[in-house]
C-alpha cells in the first residue's frame, strides 16, 4: 500500500511483513536466551489466534460449511498451499481420522519449516478455522529439518485465549511510490525473490536469504504477551537481538548506503512508511509513520546505521501516541 503497510485482500484489519525468516527467530531465540526459558508456548497461542482470526474472516460461512461437509482433504490442502506460498516450509499430509469424535486428528510433515512454533500455531488456527473445534497440535522430529505435527481435539487454557486479542489497526495515509511490476502489480522490486514453490521457501536471489509473509498481529502478540510474563526488560531484549543480528553483518553495507535504500527497505517489507529521515555518518535521525514490530524495527535501524557506516552507536526511540516510531542514533563517541 502507498502507506507502507501490506494488507490482506479482503480483510484490511490483517498486516502482514515481508521478512526475513532469520530475523525473526534470532529475535525470539535471543529472547530466550536472555530470559533462558522456552517461549514456544507462547508463539504457538498468540499464532494460533492470529490464523484463526484471519482464515474465519476470510472464508464465507458457506465456504466453510463446504470445508466441514467435504471432509479433511480439502483442508489440508488448503493448510498446505498457504504454507508454501507464504514460504512456511514444504508441507504434506500423513494421515488423518475425522469422523466428528473426540479421536479424530491429521497428521502433516514439514520439511524446512522456517519456525517450528509459528507454524503449528498456523497449523491449529487453520483447522480450528475450519473445522470448528479446538484444537491442539504436537509435534515430533522424522529426520534433520523434517517434522510430523498431529493436530488432535482439545481444549485451549481460557487464560491465554482471552489475554490474546487482536488490537484493531488504524493507519495513516501516505503516498509512497514503489515501481510495479508490469505483469502482476506487485512491487517490482519482488523479482529480486524467488518463490521455490517446491520447498516452500522464499529466496533473495542475490543474497541467498530466507524470507517469509507473517502476520504482524501475531508478532505483536507474541512480544506483549512476554512483556506482561517478564518485564519490560524483554522490549529491550527483542531490540538488541535485532540490532546484533544486523549490525554482524546479516545485511550487505551495500544495500543501506542512502536515504532511498532506507525507505525502500521499510516500504516493500509492509514496516511503515518513513516521513522523515536524515542519514550522514554523524547522525540518523527518523520518523516512521504505520509502523509495527516496534522493538524490532528500532534494532533493525540501528544495525543498518552501524553496518552503513561500520560505527558503533548509542539509540533513543520513542512510539508517539499517534503510534510513529522515532529514533535519533549517532556514533559512540
Amino acid at each position: 500500500m502507498p502507506n507502507g503497510t501490506i494488507l490482506e485482500d479482503g480483510n484490511p484489519d490483517h498486516r502482514m511483513v515481508f521478512i526475513e525468516s532469520e530475523s525473526l527467530r534470532d529475535t525470539f531465540s535471543g529472547i530466550e536466551g536472555i530470559v533462558g526459558i522456552s517461549i514456544a508456548r507462547i508463539i504457538i497461542e498468540s499464532q494460533r489466534r492470529s490464523t484463526y482470526e484471519s482464515i474465519d474472516h476470510a472464508l464465507p460461512a458457506t465456504v466453510k460449511a463446504i470445508f466441514r461437509l467435504t471432509g479433511t482433504g480439502l483442508i489440508s490442502r488448503y493448510i498446505a498451499n498457504i504454507g508454501r506460498l507464504t514460504g512456511r516450509g514444504d508441507i504434506e499430509v500423513v494421515s488423518f481420522k475425522r469422523r466428528k469424535g473426540k479421536d479424530d486428528y491429521i497428521k502433516l510433515r514439514i520439511r524446512e519449516p522456517f519456525s517450528l512454533p509459528h507454524f503449528s500455531g498456523n497449523f491449529a488456527g487453520a483447522m480450528e478455522a475450519v473445522d470448528g473445534r479446538e484444537i491442539e497440535v504436537t509435534y515430533v522430529e522424522t529426520a534433520p529439518d523434517e517434522y510430523e505435527l498431529t493436530a488432535r481435539i482439545s481444549d485451549h487454557p481460557l487464560e491465554l485465549k482471552e489475554r490474546l486479542q487482536r488490537k484493531a489497526p488504524r493507519y495513516k495515509e501516505g503516498d509512497l511510490k514503489l515501481p510495479r511490476c508490469g505483469v502482476c502489480g506487485g512491487p517490482g522490486i519482488l523479482a529480486d525473490y524467488v518463490w521455490l514453490l517446491d520447498r516452500g521457501v522464499i529466496e533473495n536471489r542475490e543474497s541467498k536469504r530466507r524470507m517469509v509473509l507473517v502476520s504482524t498481529a501475531t508478532q505483536e502478540a507474541i512480544i506483549d504477551e512476554l512483556q506482561g510474563e517478564l518485564g519490560d526488560s524483554i522490549i529491550q531484549a527483542a531490540m538488541e537481538a535485532q540490532h546484533s543480528l544486523v549490525a554482524t553483518g546479516f545485511f550487505s553495507s551495500e544495500e543501506i548506503k542512502g536515504v532511498d535504500d532506507f525507505r525502500a527497505q521499510f516500504a516493500y517489507r509492509g514496516l511503515g512508511n518513513l516521513v522523515e529521515v536524515e542519514l550522514d555518518q554523524d547522525h540518523l535521525h527518523f520518523r516512521l509513520e504505520n509502523a509495527c514490530l516496534h522493538p524490532m524495527v528500532a534494532g533493525l535501524v540501528q544495525g543498518l546505521y552501524e553496518r552503513a557506516f561500520s560505527v558503533e552507536s548509542a539509540m533513543e526511540w520513542e512510539v508517539t501516541a499517534d503510534t510513529d516510531l522515532v529514533a535519533e542514533v549517532r556514533p559512540n563517541n
